[in-house]
């Protein structure tokens, strides 16, 4: 081999771990952690502007995902049988879908139902959803589908924080943020 082609063959290799190395830098982007952007979205349903959102579990397991309820464009569902349909667990196309529920199955009738309520809307509090369990033990997605559908649904135009009193405690009211 002459000196030539050594050097013409070390030239290429360096070129091409050179074009390498530029394709593996990523076009000079450099890389973010996380940046908070505020309250979840909420989901507008066209020609209803009264629909509640709903949250239940993913057929996976791993989050809760946003399921439109409406009765009628004229009208707005109540908190308290907001709060019943949500114990009761998904039906029709959402439990078609592979959609579950977190939350402890609850016949909410006779004694159990006084004690599902919702508490009015304070601006500087939020409100308090009661439920006819203990939550100390909720699993995290349990929480959030309580959270998530009273935060985004209870209160129209309104993403307010939640609390939620069970039979063994009250939680923290928190802001929806089904990422979390």
């Amino acid at each position: 081999m002459t000196g030539r082609t050594t050097r013409s063959r070390a030239t290429a290799a360096a070129a091409a771990l050179t074009g390498c190395a530029l394709l593996l830098a990523g076009c000079g982007i450099k890389r973010t952690g996380v940046i908070e952007s505020g309250h979840a979205a909420t989901v507008k349903v066209p020609g209803s502007k009264n629909a509640a959102t709903l949250y239940f579990v993913s057929k996976d397991g791993d989050r809760v995902v946003p399921v439109p309820f409406s009765i009628g464009t004229d009208y707005m569902l109540a908190p308290v049988p907001l709060l019943r349909i949500l114990l009761d667990g998904p039906t029709g196309p959402a439990s078609a879908a592979g959609l579950t529920t977190a939350l402890p199955k609850v016949s909410v009738s006779g004694a159990d139902s006084e004690r599902v309520a919702v508490s009015k809307y304070q601006p500087d509090k939020g409100i308090t959803v009661s439920v006819p369990f203990p939550v100390a033990g909720l699993s995290d997605l349990a929480r959030k589908q309580l959270v998530c559908t009273f935060g985004v649904s209870a209160v129209r135009d309104t993403v307010t924080p939640v609390a939620i009193q069970g039979t063994d405690t009250t939680l923290p009211a928190t802001d929806c943020n089904p990422r979390r």
